[in-house]
């Protein structure tokens, strides 16, 4: 069986064989709702109110600098006002995300907490790189950059201590994770974090997005994920400096251009850390 993004064709994985959380059942309804024209701002407000947690988290974080946008949120309403029902979504999809992979099984070797500021400083480095490499486009890099590693916490579940080995290489030395994982495990977290999105029910533009963000020449993943996808899960390798430098000689951008911008995004980032917890 194939997984097909873009022109390649990656292998698939049964999912059965993680442990892959399912979301709850005010999720479910709330994007199907999102999803509906029909369904009014009034009910959609009152759907996400249901769940107190993910209604705080979702204001939280879309009033959090990392995201963006130009003016504080008060409500739901107002949210999808400013953003619409498709960035809306988006928003719900990260934070129930977030929240499915807390409560599973995580093993005792592993950071969540580091691996959500890491997450935190792709989506902010992702968002405003696009904002400024691309400030007609409108896309789900925040997204993107936020899940594009949501397959390594269950990898390491799954895989134990050769997982644990294999990341903490990764976070010390110059290796590909994804070759890597491929050849330990049959699988990579990109591929794996796609076919988990899907399982979801993610947009194809997030399916893709997390699936590819590691495919340099695949022209239809911004330039923005790619960059934040350079960071390695190490918060004091992740330099502003480094990641510049990667990215000016990788997609011969400026490096003078990139470094404040870099910057100013790891900044942010903290902010959108505490935000989702």
């Amino acid at each position: 069986m194939a997984f097909i993004f873009g022109k390649k064709k990656k292998t698939t994985t049964n999912l059965a064989e993680f442990d892959i959380p399912s979301f709850s059942s005010a999720v479910v309804s709330l994007l199907g709702k999102l999803r509906d024209p029909e369904i009014s701002i009034d009910e959609l407000a009152t759907e996400l109110e249901r769940d107190p947690g993910l209604h705080i988290r979702v204001l939280k974080t879309v009033n959090s600098s990392a995201f963006g946008l130009s003016r504080q949120v008060s409500n739901i309403k107002h949210a999808v006002n400013l953003m619409g029902r498709g960035r809306l979504e988006s928003l719900v999809l990260s934070v129930a995300v977030k929240n499915n992979l807390a409560m599973n099984k995580q093993a005792a070797w592993f950071d969540m907490a580091q691996f959500w500021k890491t997450a935190s400083r792709q989506a902010a480095v992702a968002r405003i790189l696009e904002t400024t490499l691309h400030p007609s486009t409108q896309s789900d890099v925040f997204t993107i950059g936020l899940l594009q590693n949501i397959a390594i916490p269950i990898l390491a579940n799954r895989e134990g201590d050769r997982y644990r080995t294999l990341y903490q290489r990764w976070q010390t030395e110059k290796i590909n994770l994804a070759e890597q994982e491929l050849q330990l495990f049959g699988i990579d977290h990109a591929t794996l974090g796609a076919q988990m999105a899907e399982h979801w029910g993610f947009p194809e533009a997030l399916i893709m997005g997390i699936g590819e963000h590691h495919e340099a020449e695949n022209q239809d993943i911004p330039v923005s994920v790619k960059i934040a996808a350079l960071m390695e899960g190490n918060l004091e390798k992740d330099s502003a400096a480094d990641l510049a430098q990667a990215a000016a000689q990788l997609f011969n951008l400026d490096h003078k251009t990139l470094l404040p911008l870099i910057e100013q995004a790891l900044q942010q980032s903290a902010e959108l850390s505490e935000a989702l917890n």
